[in-house]
């Protein structure tokens, strides 16, 4: 006697589809209930530099190089602050109203030591202030 069935026995599959739906609703309830923050910011239009030419310079304007090691007014070296002060009151002095202080600052160059220089110069009655910058250059290959 056989008491088994001649039927074969079926290989048992996973039915994926109820974990679909099942992540589905998981997705849309994360979606729903998700606040989304917007970050505040500023927005602002950064100035473009040209660097002034040789050319364009006039005759009453103070060149004002600024460096890790210190400052050179007009080409010539200035040993600390105080110095430089008295020396931009000279200049001032020496020029008229129409004079620009053109400030250059390399880039290792503090960023506390380009204010108080520009700070100086305010000081010092200068009021026409400008921050130089290289022109991009084109190498040659």
């Amino acid at each position: 006697m056989n008491f088994r069935s001649r039927r074969r026995a079926e290989e048992p599959e996973i039915n994926f589809i109820p974990l679909i739906d099942l992540l589905l609703v998981i997705l849309i309830f994360l979606m729903v209930t998700t606040t989304y923050n917007r970050l505040q910011g500023l927005n602002i239009q950064l100035p473009t530099a040209d660097s002034p030419t040789v050319e364009t310079l006039q005759q009453q304007d103070i060149l004002l190089a600024v460096t890790a090691d210190g400052w050179q007014l007009d080409h010539r070296p200035v040993p600390d602050l105080a110095a430089l002060s008295t020396a931009l009151h000279q200049a001032a002095q020496q020029r008229d109203d129409e004079a620009w202080v053109i400030v250059y600052a390399d880039a290792d160059t503090p960023y506390q030591r380009v204010i108080d220089t520009m700070q100086a110069a305010q000081k010092a009655g200068l009021t026409r202030i400008t921050l130089a910058s290289d022109a991009p250059t084109e190498t040659a290959d």
